[in-house]
């Protein structure tokens, strides 16, 4: 286990410090022949001391003599596993904590380090934290939020609401599988789950599973399934497309909304697939080649750019836009401290939400979808949209909230062309 804790200390410093993602950065550091238990470890601890990073800190600097700014980087990171470990990982005993942590300082450290990490963390171990006493700054350390992110969120939703929703951004939860209705129902599908010794149940006409490897699942090699949060299913669901219909993805890539549009339609009709970036295309041909899909045509296209080839040709578009992404932090942790105050997202989402409007046809419907809980990047957007539109009118819009709905966060707004 002392090697998954190294890998483990890389991967994070990717992720801190050279800007990767964590979710990709795991999928390339754990090998396919490493055991189960030690990519469980591994991921638990990435995820988790990116996700407590505020937390974490704020407790080094309750006990360290050193200001944070001048621990070495290396350091910081073992101090932040080695508590995390020890504050939110009940099955490691301490004593492993602690003197794994100290073996990884003396080879990442100079002479003084392994000493400074065991003194700090054996404190830490026999300490009771106490978190601050306003109630913005204990959000924000007991919970590891930034501190701007709690006081918009507390002046939007109120001090419970938001103490709820972030807290659940925290909370384990299980994979969301939807079947690819053109090969298998839901239930065959759940039970060659059940059959493989993996744990699933039908949930709505998905699956809910315990997480498993699915890069060594022949099924999904085969195009049995994509693994889909459930509230981003809905999206697709809400289009409502038809067999025969022209749709238009906007932003499409990697396809996983695309696929479920044309799993919808039967694989009967047309959609063409949007994307700004040419290796994004490639992710879009793969995933539908998986699934046996032949109704996608990927197109290399700019959102933001009009196409005048597609001027008032589709019966539905999804415009599932780029967005701050505040809506899976439970996911992609890094999100929350990589996200900055202010942004230009809106601007740029309602331009591509104004050339999908010109492709769409009289009586077609647009679905507007993010990955956030933002107003200014949700209603805002579809609000200003539709007063400055007056042949277009709102169908149908909700927003998923993690606490409420046990999903991701999420936006979905339906609009109609009635003129």
């Amino acid at each position: 286990m002392s090697n998954a804790r190294e890998i483990a200390m890389k991967v994070i410093y990717d992720v801190e410090f050279n800007g990767a993602y964590s979710n990709m950065a795991l999928k390339k550091a754990l090998k396919t022949d490493m055991p189960k238990q030690d990519k469980a470890f591994i991921s638990n601890l990435v995820y988790g001391v990116t996700d407590r990073k505020l937390t974490l800190d704020y407790v080094i600097g309750k006990f360290s003599k050193i200001k944070l700014k001048k621990i070495s980087k290396y350091i910081l990171i073992i101090l932040r596993m080695g508590i995390y470990q020890i504050m939110f990982m009940d099955k490691v005993p301490i004593s492993a904590a602690v003197n794994e942590s100290v073996k990884l300082a003396r080879r990442y450290g100079h002479g003084a380090s392994a000493g400074f990490v065991n003194g700090l963390l054996r404190n830490v171990s026999k300490t009771e934290i106490e978190y601050p006493s306003d109630k913005t700054e204990y959000l924000s350390v007991k919970y590891s939020f930034p501190m701007w992110l709690c006081e918009k969120w507390i002046d939007e939703f109120g001090y419970d609401f938001t103490e709820k929703l972030i807290e659940s951004f925290g909370m384990e939860k299980r994979l969301n599988i939807r079947p690819n209705r053109l090969k298998i129902t839901a239930d065959e599908l759940c039970k060659k789950f059940n059959d493989n010794g993996i744990n699933a149940e039908v949930c709505d006409g998905y699956i809910v599973s315990d997480g498993f490897d699915i890069s060594a699942d022949s099924l999904y090699n085969d195009g049995y399934y994509t693994i889909q949060d459930s509230a981003a299913m809905q999206t697709a669901k809400v289009l409502a497309p038809c067999e025969g219909d022209t749709v238009i993805d906007m932003c499409a890539a990697p396809g996983g909304k695309t696929t479920h549009i044309a799993e919808l339609m039967n694989n009967k009709g047309k959609i063409y697939a949007f994307d700004v970036h040419e290796h994004k295309i490639e992710l879009i041909k793969k995933n539908a080649e998986r699934l046996g899909i032949t109704i996608i045509e990927p197109k290399l296209s700019d959102g933001c750019k009009i196409d005048e080839s597609m001027i008032n040709t589709a019966d539905k578009i999804l415009c599932d836009v780029p967005c701050s992404g505040l809506g899976i932090i439970g996911r992609k942790p890094e999100i929350k401290w990589n996200r900055a105050e202010d942004n230009d997202l809106p601007k740029i989402q309602r331009q591509i939400l104004d050339n999908a409007s010109k492709y769409l046809k009289i009586n077609g419907e647009i679905v507007y979808s993010t990955c956030t809980i933002e107003k200014e990047e949700n209603e805002a957007v579809t609000d200003s949209f539709t007063a400055d539109n007056e042949n277009f009118e709102k169908v149908f819009e909700k927003t998923f909230y993690p606490h409420i709905d046990n999903t991701d966060g999420f936006y979905i707004c339906k609009m109609k062309r009635i003129k």
